[in-house]
């Protein structure tokens, strides 16, 4: 009768992969992460400049457009406030 040696069959893979595959997980997720943030800053910024957009229109146009409003009033109130700035700054002139 011949004996063969008895090997052990890896049943895992080995720790340097496993090390690896989850640094690589971890880098993934902070990425994703940070395009998640971009995302919602970029969202963020357009919805700021869209309102921005608004509050300088006129408040007739924004009540010819059907604006809310809470809107018409944001708008008529800076529109007045830059009216006092602008004539502040031309009596210091």
């Amino acid at each position: 009768m011949e004996t063969t040696w008895s090997r052990p069959i890896p049943v895992s893979r080995a720790a340097w992969l496993r090390i690896g595959d989850g640094v690589l997980d971890s880098a993934s997720s902070a990425l994703s992460t940070l395009r998640q943030l971009w995302s919602r800053w970029q969202a963020a910024r357009r919805c700021a400049a869209e309102f921005r957009a608004l509050r300088e229109l006129s408040p007739n146009v924004l009540r010819d457009i059907g604006a809310e409003p809470q809107t018409i009033h944001q708008a008529q109130h800076w529109s007045e406030q830059h009216d006092v700035a602008r004539d502040a700054f031309l009596r210091g002139l």
